[in-house]
């Protein structure tokens, strides 16, 4: 007979689109948090072209995924350059070479946006639940006939959405900011 009352709870606690739950997330609100994430991460990878240019290819996209957390994810080209055409020819071996060494340079800049861009925007993401994360997925876009040595393909940021806002509360300098986030590179 302790089924019955048991079940009715679990009910009226199950999410639905009137009712996200008692654990649930509102998935309307979130997707709209995601959309304001994804403009204002494009609008500060675009303010930082200005510093240190590099090209934000296509728009940024979120995504939320229920016991994870949310996932931005976007495509940066570090120094952006003409492709092989009739209309220009093949890089010379020492044009390759320098391309690569300017985009090595300007790998550390493009780290320091993201880290904060990241502290910015999971301070920003308050109805997901504080030990969720929010992650930052960077694809660095190369041609096939560049050099890449000593370049990652793709960068990946991760924190909980809590030390992210507690970072920002602080307004945690650059040293703190880099020991919370983990970062990996491929």
């Amino acid at each position: 007979m302790l089924l019955l009352p048991s079940l009715m709870l679990l009910l009226l606690a199950a999410p639905s689109p009137d009712n996200p739950g008692i654990a649930g997330v509102d998935g309307k609100a979130v997707r709209a948090d995601l959309k304001t994430g994804e403009r204002n991460i494009d609008d500060r990878v675009q303010q930082a072209t200005s510093r240190a240019p590099f090209a934000l290819l296509g728009q940024t996209r979120g995504a939320y995924l229920p016991g994870y957390g949310v996932v931005f994810s976007l495509e940066v080209n570090l120094v952006p350059v003409a492709g092989v055409s009739p209309f220009r020819p093949a890089y010379s071996r020492p044009e390759i070479q320098n391309l690569n060494q300017q985009k090595r340079a300007k790998l550390a800049d493009l780290r320091t946006q993201l880290r904060q861009v990241l502290v910015d925007q999971g301070a920003a993401l308050t109805r997901i639940p504080p030990t969720e994360k929010v992650a930052i997925v960077v694809t660095l876009f190369n041609f096939t006939w560049e050099d890449t040595n000593g370049l990652p393909s793709q960068i990946v940021l991760q924190a909980t959405r809590q030390s992210l806002a507690e970072l920002h509360v602080r307004k945690a300098g650059p040293d703190a900011i880099a020991a919370a986030i983990e970062m990996k590179e491929f």
